[in-house]
């Protein structure tokens, strides 16, 4: 009885997240106004995230993947032709050119440049994931090298290299002198040997003019099950320019005015309109493209209207789990 009661809220849930997605697309699209966003994915094998998969068509996208089977899979996909450019370089990145040394783990995801710390993975289930089965070397370039053509330099990087972060955007010095934002997975403990970690990375873009925005994802593990409680080990960290950095690039003429769209959509993917509508407003003082700014800023203000709406019912939810707990704080991650 349960699951038939199911299949009709599946559905209907179904269909509103399609009309938002749809809705969100059309809105990135008018943004856009003729622009793509660039987007480089460093561990291309999992595919595009999730939140990008309705904005294909307005995507040039570029995968750095080393592993040739992946390679293959991606570029025969039926994903790949809905970019509206794809291409896949069959390439590790480091911050240097040459072989890195990769410990292949029992579990692939698990694999690493880094050692795994099996003193704190051992106190946790299922630590034998981390077990080395191999080794090898992989061949490796600076992002700066793989990328060196400006028509493909990123508004938008994706990372997510079990570790490797920090390394690749070190090979990555000129990409960031433009790069509008990065989805990042960052660590919290040292679950490897000597990985960097959040504050690491952190303070390296925060020198490069980008800032740590918020969480995406925080994965929490307990001591005996793994239900997302207990110890903060790792999460997906979102980095952006300021407003007020993206306008001074763009009047410095570091940025075009299409790498402004970028950033706006981009803004509009992970919905942070605050943002948006802070630049706007400030091209709209200093008379920048007003036709266009008036347009964005409506669209902006439309899809913030929508947001505000679901963040009042989270507090209204947060006021109820409180009731039963004080000491209990909802969070939205989005």
């Amino acid at each position: 009885m349960l699951s038939l009661l199911k299949q009709p809220f599946r559905a209907i849930f179904h269909r509103n997240q399609q009309q938002y997605e749809q809705g969100c697309a059309a809105d990135v699209h008018s943004i856009l106004d003729g622009a793509t966003v660039r987007m480089v994915d460093v561990g291309a094998s999992g595919g595009v995230l999730p939140r990008w998969h309705p904005l294909r068509g307005d995507v040039s996208f570029i995968g750095i993947e080393p592993d040739a089977r992946s390679t293959e899979e991606l570029l025969n996909s039926q994903e790949a032709k809905e970019f509206h450019s794809y291409k896949v370089i069959p390439h590790g990145a480091w911050d240097v050119d040459g072989k890195v040394s990769i410990s292949f783990t029992r579990k692939p995801m698990c694999s690493s440049h880094y050692q795994p710390n099996m003193e704190l993975l051992g106190r946790f289930p299922d630590a034998d994931r981390f077990d080395i089965a191999g080794s090898g070397d992989v061949e490796c370039k600076t992002l700066d090298a793989l990328i060196s053509d400006s028509a493909d330099a990123p508004d938008f990087m994706k990372l997510d290299l079990e570790g490797g972060e920090l390394a690749v955007l070190r090979g990555a010095p000129n990409i960031l002198k433009s790069c509008m934002a990065l989805h990042v997975e960052v660590g919290f403990q040292h679950l490897r040997k000597g990985q960097p970690l959040f504050g690491d990375v952190c303070a390296y873009l925060t020198g490069k003019g980008i800032e740590f925005n918020d969480f995406l994802y925080i994965c929490r593990w307990e001591r005996s099950a793994y239900r997302e409680a207990g110890q903060c080990f790792f999460g997906d960290a979102l980095f952006l320019r300021s407003p007020e950095n993206v306008l001074g690039l763009f009047q410095s003429r570091t940025i075009d005015f299409k790498r402004v769209k970028s950033y706006l959509a981009i803004l509009v993917v992970y919905e942070r309109y605050d943002l948006g509508l802070k630049l706007l407003n400030m091209m709209m003082d200093q008379g920048i493209e007003s036709g266009y700014v008036r347009l964005a800023i409506t669209l902006m203000e439309k899809r913030k209207k929508s947001f505000d709406s679901r963040f009042r019912m989270l507090k209204r939810l947060n006021l109820l789990m409180q009731y039963r707990n004080p000491n209990t704080q909802l969070h939205c991650f989005y």
